[in-house]
Order: C-alpha cells, then structure tokens, then sequence
C-alpha cells in the first residue's frame, strides 16, 4: 500500500506543477501573423481564468511589437488567451495565427461571447465533481451487460469500466502537458494500476477481509476499488484544466 500511495503521490505532484503557459513564446511566423491582425484592430481583449478575477480584460491598441512574446502597449500576450472581435464573433488569436490548432486546449476557434463570470476555487471543484461523474456515468453505460452475468462477465465490465476512465485521464494529460511529462504521466498511472490491483486483491482474498464469505463478490472487489482511484485522478485532473485554462 504504501508503494502504491508514493506513485499516486507523484503522479498528483507532476499533476500539479507541470503546466505551462501556452502562446507566450512564439515563433517569428506566428508573432507576425499575430501582429498583423492586431494592427487592424482597435481594441482586443484579454481572459485568462488562472486570474484572481476572470473577467475579460479590454486592451485598446496604441503599441504593437515583437520580443520573445507579443506585445500590445508594452504587456506581453498569450496569444491562446486574447480574442479580437470579427462582425459580432470574438476570434482567438492563438488559433488564428497559427500558434494551436483549434480545439487544441479544448480551445474553441471563436465564441459567441466571452464569459463574464468570476471563477472561484469551489465552484471549479464543483464543475469537476460533476463532469467527472457524467464520465464514469457514460463509462458504466457503455460497459453495462446483462443482469444474468457470471463472476467472470462482471469483471470484465469492471475492467472495461477502468479502462473507460484511463482513456479519459489521458484526454486531459494531452490537454495540459506536453510530450515528456505526458509520458512520465502514462507510466505513473501504469503503475498505479497494477499496484492498485495487486494491493486490493491481496486484501480481499485474506479470508479475515471477506465480505461475508469469500466468493463472486471478493473477486470484484480490486477492481472497484482501482475505479475509484481512477475516477479521483481523473477529477483531479479535470479540476486542474478547469482552474488553469476554465475548459
């Protein structure tokens, strides 16, 4: 157990400290296309919702040039997080000049409007909660057999159900990591997984931890308990796209 609380400890701790901006420093093709396109407007705006207040910031622009980043008046952009408005649709400029690709980021090429609403630390929470639940929600529906089912059948729609969650904790590593950590996370879980099961078998088999006897139910037991692990990784990091970038 104790090995298995050291993996999950890492594999939280990357979690926590490997994000990085993402279209602060670019390249001199994406910077011009970028100060172009600024150059026609006359105002963009900023929103950035890892701020103590999220609102979108309006910057008027006086000032163009190019460093290691974009400046408008002298402050450095993240391109990913600065929008011009097109007729009555705000543009991400990230995506317009070439730094991500839409949908990279789960960032939306344009929007309709921007939000306006402070984010707040427990209402993040909240959205992770709950978007986590409609996952292992969705991941128990597509595993779902028959009532009738043999010790055998239950397992392997436990199974089904843990690898449902794995795939949708390495949706939100791509979101927010980049290809090194990506793959420390990858085998950080992998780890995880085994250890999860080796430790939880071993408990549910001793005669002196059976549920009532020792049978069907002791079998499936492990591999409850690694779903649950997975699903608090997985809120884990959802909590930390929705904190970081507010998707």
């Amino acid at each position: 157990m104790k090995k298995l609380v050291l993996i999950l400890g890492l594999f939280l701790s990357l979690s926590a400290n490997a994000w990085a901006d993402v279209c602060y420093n670019v390249n001199e093709i994406v910077a011009k296309k970028a100060i172009d396109i600024i150059k026609l407007q006359k105002e963009i705006y900023q929103y950035c919702s890892i701020c103590a207040d999220a609102e979108p910031q309006t910057l008027e622009v006086h000032d163009v040039k190019e460093s290691n980043s974009v400046y408008v008046n002298n402050i450095p952009l993240d391109l990913a997080h600065t929008y011009y408005k097109q007729d009555n649709t705000f543009v991400n400029l990230g995506i317009a000049s070439g730094c991500i690709e839409a949908g990279e980021y789960n960032i939306a090429a344009e929007l309709d409007a921007l939000p306006t609403n402070h984010r707040t630390k427990e209402r993040d929470k909240e959205q992770a909660h709950a978007k986590t639940q409609k996952i292992f929600e969705k991941c128990v529906n597509n595993a779902k057999i028959n009532d009738n089912v043999t010790t055998a059948d239950m397992i392997r729609q436990n199974t089904g159900i843990n690898d449902c969650l794995e795939n949708a904790i390495k949706a939100e590593i791509k979101k927010g990591f980049n290809a090194e950590q990506q793959e420390k996370m990858l085998e950080y879980m992998k780890q995880i997984r085994e250890a999860a099961l080796k430790f939880y078998f071993g408990v549910y088999t001793e005669n002196k931890y059976c549920y009532g006897v020792c049978g069907s139910m002791t079998n499936i037991l492990p591999y409850s308990d690694e779903g649950k692990i997975l699903a608090d990784i997985l809120e884990r990091l959802i909590y930390l796209n929705i904190s970081k970038n507010g998707y």
